[in-house]
């Protein structure tokens, strides 16, 4: 999407390939299988930000992913959510930054999202003047077009690279009928992406019991 066209394009779910660092992790205990951190960098009205995330988690809940984005730019609660904010583990323990915008992208950019040379990846932005811009052209709601955006990058994440698909909101490029279909909360995962993300998150949990149970003690 370029600026002074009122045809609607968006282009989203950027990646960036880098090589493996090591991951920080601190065990935090959640009902959650998926938990992203969000850093509300852009400063987006809290409001705004919590329809957003309850947008995003719907679209993962028709999928059969459960998400919850924790709000990590309000001052923490209590000991668990100030320590999901600093946890960073594959597939389960995600982080989001929402800033304002994009340092060395185009300005049609929506989002980014950073992989490893597995394609595996916990990191990704969302970038907020693209969205406010369309929103004030087209009077799309955009607590509704961040959720899209959230759900699109974090879908990457657990995606890996050849996340993008020909329709629903893994497209790369969102047209005029895609943007309508956000707003209807018909913009979602097909079967497929679906399957793939439950069989990645289910995955990692199968793999920690079993590490668990070969680290517990024997019993006589």
């Amino acid at each position: 999407m370029k600026r002074g066209i009122w045809r609607s394009c968006i282009l989203l779910g950027l990646f960036v390939c880098f090589r493996t660092l090591p991951l920080r992790a601190t065990e935090v205990s959640s009902d959650s299988l998926v938990t992203v951190a969000v850093h509300n960098d852009a400063g987006v009205p809290a409001g705004t930000l919590i329809e957003a995330e309850q947008t995003a988690r719907a679209i993962f809940k028709r999928a059969g992913v459960d998400v919850t984005l924790i709000n990590c730019r309000a001052p923490a609660t209590g000991m668990q959510i100030g320590s999901t904010c600093r946890t960073t583990e594959f597939p389960r323990h995600l982080q989001m930054r929402i800033v304002r915008r994009s340092l060395n992208l185009r300005e049609s950019v929506f989002g980014v999202s950073f992989l490893d040379d597995d394609g595996n990846g916990c990191y990704s932005d969302v970038f907020l003047e693209p969205a406010q811009e369309l929103h004030e052209r087209l009077h799309i709601s955009l607590a509704t077009l961040l959720g899209n955006v959230v759900a699109h990058e974090i879908a990457h994440l657990l995606l890996g690279t050849n996340g993008h698909s020909a329709r629903g909101i893994m497209r790369a490029h969102w047209q005029d009928e895609d943007l309508a279909q956000a707003s209807r909360g018909e913009l979602l995962f097909t079967g497929a992406q679906g399957r793939t993300m439950r069989e990645k998150v289910f995955g990692s949990l199968c793999r920690a019991h079993r590490i668990t149970a070969a680290a517990a003690p024997g019993t006589d």
